[in-house]
């Protein structure tokens, strides 16, 4: 898997490797301070004594998830913090399932829960520290992460969730997100000047909404996986 930014890989002896644009540390380490991009993989060293499980990459920060459910980011800072060209366990007191990386937030999904870390640009919200990371409308709960000195100061936010459902499935774009629930409903939020969240306006929503994915009514049966780009949004039905 490769593209504009990063690329991991889990080897054999599950190392990582990264290569592409290199300016925010993105794929690990620099030799030096002219170096700006690598055009074959190199490894990325700086994790612990641990099993890599799933990897992530967007915009110029990547992240990685460990079998225990541990956190690694590394790459521009999602905010709040410095750049950082080694993996630094973030959010420890959390076991995280599912991550999903946009330009400048994250999506974290742990046990049952779901959280947003990062800002959307599009919002008009104060930074964390000064206010709610998803912005004032929304009735999210605060939860203020402290992390040690190396993740430095972050705002986790409880992501606001209607109905009783569970989150299966989280997917992130430029500015965007989007989450299918175990009863296979779609829902999507944050920047929407491209109709990216199917919603039939254009407007930025801050919380999730309900996206009626083609079933005019009619109770399609079925399931859905939803993915994200930097300006739209797949569905993909499935029996």
């Amino acid at each position: 898997m490769c593209g504009d930014g990063s690329f991991g890989q889990l080897g054999t002896d599950n190392s990582v490797y990264g290569f592409g644009s290199a300016r925010r540390g993105q794929v690990g380490k620099c030799a030096s301070r002219i170096q700006k991009s690598y055009n074959v993989p190199r490894l990325i060293d700086g994790f612990p004594n641990c099993k890599i499980v799933n990897i992530y990459a967007n915009g110029d920060h990547s992240a990685a998830l460990d079998e225990s459910g541990h956190l690694y980011v590394w790459g521009r800072a999602l905010i709040g913090q410095h750049d950082d060209d080694q993996p630094s366990e973030i959010l420890p007191s959390l076991s995280v399932s599912q991550v999903a990386l946009g330009w400048h937030h994250a999506l974290v999904l742990s046990a049952g829960e779901l959280y947003t870390l990062g800002v959307y640009r599009h919002q008009k919200c104060d930074l964390p520290g000064l206010g709610n990371v998803l912005g004032q409308q929304s009735d999210t709960r605060a939860t203020s992460s402290s992390h040690d000195c190396s993740s430095s100061l972050s705002v986790l936010e409880t992501v606001p969730f209607l109905d009783g459902e569970q989150v299966a499935q989280i997917a992130s774009g430029t500015e965007h997100s989007a989450l299918v629930t175990d009863k296979g409903t779609v829902f999507t939020w944050g920047w929407g000047e491209h109709g990216q969240l199917g919603l039939g306006d254009t407007s930025d929503h801050v919380a999730p909404q309900r996206v009626n994915v083609g079933d005019n009514g009619q109770g399609m049966s079925g399931s859905f996986a939803v993915y994200c780009g930097s300006g739209f949004t797949v569905a993909v039905k499935s029996p």
